[in-house]
């Protein structure tokens, strides 16, 4: 029977039992279902007001999808439901949501690391994520289109805050805090071949499968060596803001086949070392199996059910539409 462990800024001493007290990985699943369900709540509410809004506008599901305002809405409702899986937790457990790895201190070296180690995954990582999309092609697959809020004048900043620093802040508080938190004591390996697996599954992206299973394991070796989330926020950060940028400049197109070997080349140089050190040298934080996966397991059952489900029907729609 596994023994129950209290988070970090757990009040000490007595604590009467409830449908709350429960081991650490049970807690860790619940969070990761619950904030699977709470987007599909939301996901609902919001496509019944957006119809609601078309009869009421005169105009079609379409024109209003097209509008800024729906984009918007469709990216900061998921922050919504980050944000109150977050402070949920946190009440429950009398623990602030800073509790987990923000006020630990890391190594300025991490910070180094973590950014060598995004160059090779946002290039060298990216070539096999497209040659895997490449491969769902055969079969019809089709890429979704952009659906990112205009970039036009002080538009960016808009998008900046709203894709890629709320979701770097939000989801690695949820994957590398709490989750992390909950789940470490299954062994290094498991832990980062697991973080992966959820967060790859948890974007429901058939399209960045390849590319976020290994982002999510990667961030997850980086979080556990340096013991802080700081690294990870940071190059979440800089990734899906480098999108961004590149949505809107294109610098990273139209570039000559010798430039682009180059940089594949060096990138997956980057990739490959970071990963040695942080695996073959640095082992701070390395624990063997102490414990086992199925209480989070059972309890983020029904988020991993639904995020396959959702993985499956975006892949036929791709391949459909």
């Amino acid at each position: 029977m596994e023994r129950k462990e209290q988070f970090p800024g757990q009040g000490k001493g007595p604590v009467k039992r409830s449908v709350f007290d429960q081991p650490r990985k049970v807690v860790s699943g619940m969070v990761y279902s619950g904030a699977i369900i709470g987007m599909l709540v939301i996901s609902l509410a919001f496509s019944v007001t957006v119809a609601v809004l078309s009869k009421t506008l005169g105009m079609t599901v379409d024109e209003i999808s097209q509008t800024d305002v729906y984009k918007y809405f469709s990216y900061l409702l998921y922050q919504i439901v980050y944000i109150a899986v977050i402070l949920a937790f946190a009440f429950i457990y009398r623990s602030k949501p800073a509790s987990f790895g923000w006020r630990k201190a890391s190594h300025p070296k991490y910070y180094l690391i973590g950014l060598v180690l995004l160059f090779g995954l946002m290039f060298s990582l990216n070539f096999v994520n497209n040659a895997f999309v490449a491969f769902l092609g055969l079969f019809g697959y089709k890429l979704p289109s952009s659906s990112l809020p205009s970039l036009e004048g002080g538009g960016i900043v808009g998008v900046l805050i709203v894709v890629a620093l709320l979701p770097a802040l939000l989801e690695e508080t949820i994957f590398r805090g709490i989750i992390l938190e909950g789940i470490k004591d299954v062994g290094t390996v498991a832990v980062c071949l697991l973080g992966g697996a959820l967060f790859c599954i948890f974007h429901q992206n058939p399209a960045q499968t390849v590319y976020q299973f290994v982002c999510g394991a990667a961030f997850t070796l980086l979080a556990v060596r340096a013991d802080s989330l700081l690294p990870t926020v940071l190059i979440h950060f800089v990734n899906n803001a480098v999108i961004i940028f590149n949505e809107k400049f294109a610098f990273l197109e139209g570039l000559p086949a010798g430039g682009e070997i180059a940089i594949y080349v060096v990138s997956a140089v980057c990739l490959l070392a970071s990963l040695a050190y942080l695996i073959f040298v640095d082992k701070r934080g390395n624990r063997k199996r102490e414990g086992e996966i199925k209480p989070f397991s059972y309890a983020a059952l029904a988020g991993i059910l639904l995020c396959a489900l959702f993985w499956v029907i975006n892949l036929v729609s791709g391949i459909g539409g």
